[in-house]
């Protein structure tokens, strides 16, 4: 069974570890392969710099956001993510 969990705040955020699946809308599209170009994917995190407030999602293409700006578009401007979900699998 999947679990789902939307993120909306820090302590959402600063609990993804490494390994972690997430999906993503965004608001543009983003690159997902040097081909193909997408406003919605699944990524397994590859990092969560907490002190920087930035989720690495995918190294090759560059693919990152940072948290604060989603959880405070007034006062950091507005982040490229429209929502994010956390996807964990749980035995039935």
């Amino acid at each position: 069974m999947i679990i789902t969990k939307e993120l909306r705040n820090l302590e959402d955020f600063q609990e993804l570890k490494k390994g972690d699946v997430v999906a993503v809308e965004w608001r543009r599209d983003v690159q997902q392969t040097k081909k193909k170009r997408t406003r919605f994917a699944s990524y397994e995190v590859v990092d969560n710099k907490a002190d920087q407030t930035e989720i690495i999602l995918q190294k090759a293409m560059n693919v990152y956001f940072n948290y604060s700006m989603f959880l405070n578009p007034k006062e950091m401007g507005v982040s490229n993510v429209r929502a994010i979900t956390l996807l964990r699998t749980e035995a039935a």
